[in-house]
């Protein structure tokens, strides 16, 4: 049987990218008990940040929106590399998003919209998620947007 998420992402033409390996020492994905962690993601495709410079100044508005949706899916694919399927998911809890920006730049809720909307066509109700977005002056690989996400787990036995 196939996964509703790898589904519902298939619907919408997108496909899970090959996870990218974390950048320093550390860990990609976490299990704390009943909660997953997954460390900052950003919008790399095949090993190379896309959508990169500044919001405000080299990265429009809907570009950020792509790159935030592209450092979602690499969450994504970090959760799905983890724990092998999405049914364990019962809840996408938290979203964290930073914005590189330049001081007057305002609108980080739109660009990480684009995340939490492909989170909510993917999971559904379980998508349902509290987040915080911030302004930053730079991120690794000169990435536009990184987000991290935290999710609710089911008992493995599920």
């Amino acid at each position: 049987m196939m996964d509703e998420v790898i589904r519902r992402l298939g619907a919408l033409g997108v496909e899970l990218p090959t996870p990218p390996r974390p950048l320093g020492a550390y860990r990609a994905v976490i299990e704390a008990g009943e909660m997953l962690h997954v460390s900052m993601q950003g919008p790399l495709l095949d090993g190379r940040f896309v959508h990169t410079g500044l919001l405000g100044r080299d990265v429009t508005i809907d570009e950020g929106r792509k790159a935030a949706e592209l450092a979602v899916l690499n969450a994504l694919a970090q959760i799905h590399e983890h724990l092998g399927r999405f049914e364990r998911i019962r809840q996408i809890v938290r979203l964290e998003g930073h914005v590189a920006c330049t001081e007057d730049f305002l609108e980080h809720p739109k660009v990480l919209d684009g995340a939490s909307e492909l989170l909510a066509a993917a999971f559904g109700e379980r998508a349902g998620h509290v987040r915080s977005v911030c302004g930053v002056r730079n991120l690794p690989g000169n990435a536009s947007v990184a987000v991290t996400l935290t999710a609710e787990l089911l008992p493995p036995e599920f």
